[in-house]
């Protein structure tokens, strides 16, 4: 059974979804595929920037999908010799002075709701076994045996993406560092502010707050501090080396409660080729220091379908390829 649609979407993250949500909104026949029946917790440290609200709020979309998120006024900043600076998001023209402390995967789901709400054919389950390329575009074959075809593909099935490499696009992973998320109580009310907390040897650790009592923590660190230690009692050294962390956050119960990323980088020749372009973690990244990882899956969605919705079908093209070129000029 072979299914003919105007644009195939493969990851139901947020930056599959919005770009399938946006392609739909403006007529297109939109299918997106995601492997997992329901979407999972993502090693994430699931905290929006001041962009990312303003972009939310170019879309007409923030109260539907960050409805009870924490307001964040800014960063903590703390050093390897455990100085502190405290800073605030400023107010600039066109950006809110705050952040968000989202949930997900919640946030993921409300984004593909609105999709599915908006016309896309979502089906949860389906795993891509296999990708071809035609003469009219793709062709994505499925492990119940169906397939689907469409002149645009869009990847959005992060950082191994199967659409990355079958394309071509993808490189060489760097595998340098490894990535632990948990979420634990605090030990005090936490304040409306994200945390990074670096430490001598390049590892360092995020908190977002996501609410007085309950705290995000992911660390990033190389993957060798690993041998021989399980991944919950290496987050309970970090949390336990620094004093600022001891006196905040509780310590991490056991093994089930911390997921785990390798490699924390996903590298691209470049986020688009002939009638294909890669979107989120998909697209290429690096472990995101800064806590702007979902700030650019969504910026990318929204640059990439606003090109395609502006060029339509007969362009897609032209617009996949400038979308390529503005990613690349973004990335560097």
């Amino acid at each position: 059974m072979r299914e003919r649609w105007d644009a195939m979407v493969v990851g139901g993250g947020p930056a599959g979804g919005l770009t399938a949500l946006r392609l739909a909104s403006s007529g297109w026949r939109v299918l997106l595929v995601e492997a997992h029946p329901v979407l999972p917790a993502r090693v994430c440290g699931a905290y929006l920037c001041p962009a990312g609200v303003a972009l939310l709020d170019r879309l007409g979309l923030r109260g539907e999908l960050t409805e009870g998120a924490r307001q964040l006024e800014g960063m903590i900043l703390h050093a390897p010799d455990f100085r502190r600076l405290v800073t605030r998001f400023p107010a600039v023209s066109g950006v809110p002075s705050f952040g968000l402390a989202l949930r997900r995967p919640a946030f993921d789901e409300r984004v593909l709701r609105l999709a599915w709400q908006a016309g896309v054919e979502v089906r949860m389950g389906a795993k891509v076994t296999g990708i071809d390329r035609l003469e009219s575009g793709w062709r994505l074959r499925m492990e119940s045996g169906w397939a689907a075809e469409a002149p645009l593909l869009v990847g959005a099935d992060g950082r191994k993406s199967l659409v990355a490499r079958q394309s071509g696009l993808a490189l060489p992973a760097p595998r340098k560092r490894v990535a632990l998320h948990a979420d634990v109580a605090a030990l005090e009310d936490a304040p409306a502010f994200g945390e990074m907390h670096v430490f001598r040897d390049g590892s360092y650790v995020g908190l977002n707050n996501l609410s007085c009592r309950e705290v995000n923590v992911s660390t990033v660190c190389d993957p060798a501090a690993l041998r021989g230690v399980a991944p919950h009692e290496f987050l309970n050294r970090q949390l336990a080396s620094s004093p600022h962390l001891r006196e905040r956050v509780a310590r991490v119960a056991g093994p089930a409660k911390v997921g785990a990323t390798f490699p924390s980088s996903h590298a691209v020749r470049r986020a688009s080729g002939p009638g294909v372009a890669l979107v989120g973690d998909a697209g290429g990244f690096i472990d995101p220091l800064t806590g702007e990882g979902i700030y650019m899956a969504l910026w990318m969605a929204e640059r990439l379908s606003d090109r395609l919705v502006t060029a339509g079908l007969a362009g897609m093209q032209g617009a996949v390829k400038a979308y390529g070129d503005e990613r690349a000029k973004s990335h560097r």
